[in-house]
């Protein structure tokens, strides 16, 4: 076998390929130079045809009829090619037969891109890419499957190499000696937890899926994710990974100790210390703890210890100064094999080394990546992994948030199964501003009617399996407390808000970190097309 007979093999592939992207330029957007050019095909019809089409969505061409692509080529000065290869005809009919089946786009292209990997593997190690061995068959395995064999031969030597700008922390290990630097050495920073409605709007946190939580430059992306999905997996006992490029070992560290204190140690709290159940969140920047508040954290740590045992490595944080999703890539894979399945990214951003690229292009090109990691098949991980981004502030008074929200990144939803957006409540939301929120929760029907909660409806709404009545409670948002808004303009695995998802309300309190499902509400004003 050779070179030669790989290409034949891939050929079928390449042309289903190509013909999807005469149909679909925009497909160039994700798709760009770097993933698929010319070396990308073991046939030079189709690398040819490929690099005409890319040419015309450059020149900003949407449909490619027989004139426009007839200028460019003459353009081009390919005329004696282009016909060689068989001209618009072939082409014409290729787009024919591939038209509507844009949803087969990521096979072709992983075949393409397992065939164009086996064709450089073959020149480096010679028959031995093509000879089945045990597990290995390259016409079975999958694009990443092969490349894991292969580089698996070479990645101790290389992960050696590139371990040394990669440092990787135990999250909860050694938090009483943390107690203890915090306190002479100031301000050193799968369902959901508690999260029914959450759960419920997903199905749960699943593997094989890249979600986003999308919120305003401080304004909680961090501490949700830490309550809702950090103490999910202790609780739960399960393996997660966090890379983290905007705050540092110690800053989780606390947030971790401040949200356990202010969840699962409330009631405990209240058994020892009365009334003075809450941790004043600026203590733990400030040291010199009271016996108090030392106590406090101590029965955080021992709580902790009660859930894991002695594995303090159950959560890793991976800070990562040098945001490349190269570099990103290498950790994932090194820590997935390592068992590492559920993944945070916190925060998201175009990676650095984008060249002359537009950033929103970089941030597009790096979901598309972290898309490939995480599915199923195709050559993924079967990851479950969260990541946190930035809204843009031209959005900050926006009442109703969608994915536009995102700006120029906005194209990152494509690939996401779960696009959420957070918000503080606007104070004209509260009770008697001009745009106050009605807000719902069911509860169950009590059965002593003078006794029923104010604002329950009468009538019965609907009945669980269980046999219970459950009425509609009106929820009044109240100041000073503090609510936030949850949109869900992407949910493959459930309802949007556009498909009849209601908007999810939460209370917070930042003190002790605490969110609190609230209830629905379906009458946020709609701004989304001012």
């Amino acid at each position: 076998m050779s070179i030669r007979q790989l290409s034949t093999e891939s050929y079928n592939k390449e042309a289903m390929l190509v013909g999807v992207l005469w149909n679909n330029p925009d497909l160039f957007d994700i798709y760009t130079h770097d993933k698929l050019n010319k070396m990308t095909f073991g046939n030079v019809i189709w690398a040819f045809y490929m690099g005409i089409a890319r040419r015309l969505h450059n020149d900003n061409y949407s449909v490619f009829d027989d004139i426009t692509v007839q200028a460019v080529v003459t353009e081009l000065k390919l005329n004696d090619k282009f016909e060689k290869y068989g001209g618009y005809a072939l082409i014409e009919e290729l787009m024919e037969e591939t038209k509507g089946k844009e949803e087969n786009f990521e096979g072709y292209y992983d075949e393409v891109k397992k065939y164009a990997l086996l064709r450089e593997y073959y020149k480096l190690f010679g028959d031995k890419v093509l000879e089945p061995i045990g597990n290995y068959d390259y016409k079975t395995l999958s694009r990443g499957a092969i490349s894991m064999y292969w580089n698996d031969k070479l990645n101790n030597v290389d992960m050696d190499h590139n371990e040394t700008n990669i440092v990787a922390y135990n999250l909860l290990a050694n938090l009483t000696g943390f107690i203890e630097d915090l306190d002479v050495n100031p301000d050193l920073g799968m369902p959901f937890y508690k999260g029914r409605k959450l759960t419920d709007m997903i199905n749960g946190w699943d593997y094989g899926t890249l979600s986003i939580i999308g919120a305003f430059s401080g304004n909680g992306k961090t501490s949700f994710i830490m309550e809702k999905l950090v103490m999910s997996c202790i609780i739960e006992k399960e393996k997660l990974a966090i890379i983290a490029n905007e705050m540092d070992l110690a800053q989780y560290q606390k947030m971790l100790l401040i949200t356990i204190m202010g969840t699962e140690m409330y009631e405990k709290f209240k058994d020892h210390f009365g009334d003075k159940v809450r941790f004043n969140r600026k203590s733990i920047n400030k040291g010199n703890f009271t016996a108090e508040e030392k106590m406090k954290l101590e029965m955080a740590v021992e709580w902790v210890g009660e859930k894991i045992g002695d594995d303090s490595s159950l959560i890793k944080l991976i800070p990562l100064e040098d945001y490349t999703m190269d570099n990103v890539e290498k950790v994932v894979k090194k820590f997935a094999r390592r068992g590492y399945l559920r993944w945070l990214v916190d925060t998201a951003k175009p990676s650095d080394g984008g060249g002359n690229k537009e950033r929103w292009r970089v941030f597009v090109e790096d979901f598309d990546r972290l898309y490939k990691l995480c599915r199923k098949n195709g050559g993924g991980l079967g990851l479950a992994m969260f990541a946190t981004v930035q809204q843009a502030d031209t959005h900050v008074g926006k009442y109703w948030l969608n994915e536009q929200c995102l700006a120029d990144g906005k194209k990152i939803k494509n690939v996401a199964d779960l696009v959420w957006h957070l918000r503080p409540v606007h104070p004209q939301e509260y009770e008697g501003g001009a745009n106050a929120l009605e807000v719902v929760n069911w509860k169950p029907k009590r059965e002593d009617k003078f006794n029923n909660d104010e604002g329950v409806e009468d009538e019965v709404s609907f009945v669980t399996d269980d046999g219970t009545n459950m009425i509609k409670h009106k929820v009044t948002l109240k100041q000073p407390k503090v609510y936030y808004a949850l949109f869900t303009s992407k949910n493959r695995r459930g309802m949007t808000n556009l498909t009849g998802l209601d908007v999810l309300i939460l209370e917070v309190d930042f003190n002790s970190n605490r969110w609190k499902e609230v209830g629905w509400c379906k009458n946020v004003k709609r701004d989304d097309f001012m």
